[in-house]
């Protein structure tokens, strides 16, 4: 096949990721040299947790401002309920901005086959698009590891209000560009979220699997290896 656009998952797909919340929290502590409690972790998950369902209300707004403003506040949060509220909210998040936006990070990496892979696609004149379970912040990031101007479009899941493996989600994708399930061709790294929820929709699909031996259906260990997934489908 020749698809018509391909869609990527974005973490540990183009960009390498090490993220949760509550230890990239305390990772952010411990750059700007704040001493922490036993358990701050635990307390910052203990926090975050209830708000799951307002965060995802903020990310519908599609509001960079909107989406700080959130974060500074659980930080806000986070240091009150350790007795730690001497120390500025808003300083130690940006600590984390630069963590997800800017490189070098110890957070995020992108990837050496991501950019030829998705540029080679485009050569061919095929649309290329992120479609990822991430929030508002995918924009900037992709921005930040030199991805911004590669794609056509990119869809974080928390602003459309639905993840994969729903195929409510790859489907804004082929509404957004117009084309059917086998039009499409998705990739990313997880056998729930990329393989099933992709074929539940009838979307051909490459599994990337980095540490794989050699590439078999439906598994990749490149993405220079793409052009070969297309082919199981022909």
């Amino acid at each position: 096949m020749q698809p018509k656009l391909v869609t990527f998952d974005c973490a540990n797909t183009l960009i390498w990721t090490d993220w949760q919340p509550h230890t990239f929290a305390v990772r952010c502590a411990g750059i700007a040299g704040i001493e922490l409690p036993e358990g701050a972790a635990e307390t910052y998950l203990s926090i975050f947790m209830p708000k799951l369902s307002a965060f995802w209300k903020v990310n519908q707004l599609r509001s960079f401002s909107a989406w700080r403003e959130f974060w500074v506040q659980q930080v806000s949060d986070w240091l009150m309920a350790m007795g730690l509220e001497g120390h500025d909210p808003l300083a130690l998040h940006l600590i984390g901005e630069r963590e997800i936006f800017e490189t070098p990070s110890h957070t995020f990496k992108l990837f050496e086959d991501a950019i030829p892979a998705v540029r080679a696609l485009r050569a061919q004149g095929i649309a290329v698009a992120v479609l990822s379970n991430w929030d508002h912040s995918l924009h900037r990031c992709l921005e930040g590891h030199g991805l911004g101007a590669e794609f056509d479009a990119v869809f974080a899941s928390l602003e459309h209000g639905v993840e994969k493996p729903d195929g409510r989600f790859f489907q804004v994708a082929l509404d957004h560009f117009g084309v059917s399930p086998e039009e499409c061709f998705h990739v990313g790294d997880d056998p729930t979220d990329d393989l099933q929820g992709a074929m539940g929709l009838g979307i051909p699909v490459a599994l990337l699997d980095r540490s794989a031996t050699s590439p078999e259906r439906p598994v990749i260990t490149s993405l220079s290896q793409l052009q070969e997934a297309f082919e199981w489908y022909a």
